[in-house]
């Protein structure tokens, strides 16, 4: 049953076309499905299953894919949500078929659940996709829409992870000290303060040094408590622990875990040390969830990554290439794989025709005004800053492939993602009762 849901909705994902690309590779594209298969959905799931009988507000009227949840309906009061950041579903479906002890794994976990894709945000990259799932919005929304942005109020490029200017040496959140409110970042209440309106409380376990960063301040406003741990074996002990004591309560329980990314980057996503980390932190997830004192029939647990990876074999140097360098106003905002091009006044078309004369193999141009027409971004009205921090050209690299404008500084990352490939847009959803 499972497996049939998710290739049918993998049919429908792939299916999704809501803007043409003029370039070869077009059918390459996986877009954004925010109509109920894409992780925008979640907070408005859990809204809908813990928040109460009568849902008022935003948050609550956007869930996933009835398919997925409706027959849930008045038998779920916790919903624990374990968000493993770079795990693609096109990974985890190689090592199903390759691996017999994630495959198991994998199935004990399922139980009589679901394991089937979501797509991730575009662009599909942490600073944009995990603010997303908490305010259950799409980019366009949030106005987060890649890691490296233009800040107009500053007038600096620079990082929403950091939240620091990308050229220089600065500390962690020094925009706080130029004036920047990292509690008014996000223009729209978190799942966790809708939950709290309802008395509801949110909790989340999280690596030590990630808590009180600019961007979790910016995500876990209206958060109850906070578990944090320091690596990967304290993490399983405080998870149960967290799932022992919450047991039987009507709460929201986040659980955010950053390896196979980070291990994605460093050795490339196809590798021994990547396989290695994906296969121990699901044996070691289905130890502890299948654990005595852990569930109570009354309990969703869901897995879901923010995004994918796919390994890079190019790197596009745009230093190399004076008609774009000269048209630029600073270095590229979002990400090397969907990167955003501030230019000087009336450079668009000169850029856009010289890269398709030498690049359409490789990058697709998009207008940032279609992009947002399409939907792409997301479904919601505008904030007033996506725009300005979108530039004047998006360009969209075909898998494989790295845009930059600097020469190659030679140790570059092995596996890159912000892109539309399907290695990067398609994560999974696992679902079941405990």
């Amino acid at each position: 049953m499972t497996a049939t849901l998710a290739a049918e909705l993998e049919r429908q994902i792939l299916s999704y076309r809501p803007l043409a690309l003029d370039v070869p590779w077009a059918d390459e594209v996986v877009f954004p499905y925010y109509a109920g298969l894409s992780i925008r959905n979640l907070a408005h799931t859990v809204v809908r299953l813990i928040g109460g009988p009568d849902v008022n507000g935003r948050l609550g009227q956007s869930p996933l894919d009835a398919r997925l949840w409706a027959h849930l309906r008045e038998r779920v009061r916790r919903v624990v949500l374990f968000v493993t950041d770079g795990l693609g579903w096109r990974l985890l479906q190689t090592l199903l078929a390759e691996d017999s002890a994630t495959a198991q794994a994998v199935a004990d976990l399922v139980g009589e659940g679901t394991l089937t894709p979501l797509t991730s945000v575009m662009p599909s990259t942490t600073a944009a996709a995990l603010p997303s799932l908490w305010a259950g919005a799409g980019p366009v929304a949030t106005g987060m829409v890649g890691t490296r942005l233009l800040l107009r109020e500053f007038g600096v490029l620079a990082s929403l992870l950091h939240y620091r200017p990308l050229v220089g040496k600065h500390r962690d959140e020094v925009l706080e000290e130029w004036g920047l409110d990292l509690e008014k970042f996000l223009p729209l209440e978190t799942v966790a303060e809708a939950l709290a309106a309802r008395d509801v409380p949110t909790y989340v376990l999280l690596q030590k040094d990630l808590y009180g960063s600019g961007l979790s301040r910016v995500m876990h406003r209206g958060v109850r408590q906070v578990t944090r741990h320091y690596g990967y074996t304290d993490l399983w002990v405080e998870l149960r622990h967290l799932l022992h004591s919450t047991r039987r309560n009507r709460c929201f329980v986040n659980i955010y875990w950053g390896a196979v990314d980070g291990i994605s980057h460093l050795f490339g996503t196809v590798t021994e040390q990547t396989i290695t980390e994906v296969r121990r932190q699901l044996q070691d997830l289905r130890d502890v969830l299948l654990g005595d004192g852990v569930g109570d029939r009354r309990t969703l647990f869901m897995l879901v990554a923010d995004h994918g990876h796919a390994p890079v074999r190019e790197y596009l140097d745009l230093s190399q290439h004076p008609p774009v360098m000269e048209a630029l106003r600073c270095g590229l905002g979002g990400e090397g794989r969907l990167a955003h091009l501030y230019l000087r006044h009336d450079f668009r078309q000169v850029v856009c025709a010289y890269l398709a004369e030498r690049f359409s193999g490789q990058v697709a141009t998009l207008a940032p005004a279609d992009a947002l027409a399409a939907g792409l971004y997301g479904p919601e009205a505008i904030y007033s800053e996506t725009g300005p921090r979108l530039g004047d050209l998006t360009l969209i690299a075909r898998e494989g492939i790295v845009i930059g404008e600097r020469p190659h500084p030679g140790n570059g990352a092995l596996s890159r993602h912000g892109g539309l490939s399907a290695r990067e847009m398609l994560v999974p959803l696992l679902m079941r009762l405990l």
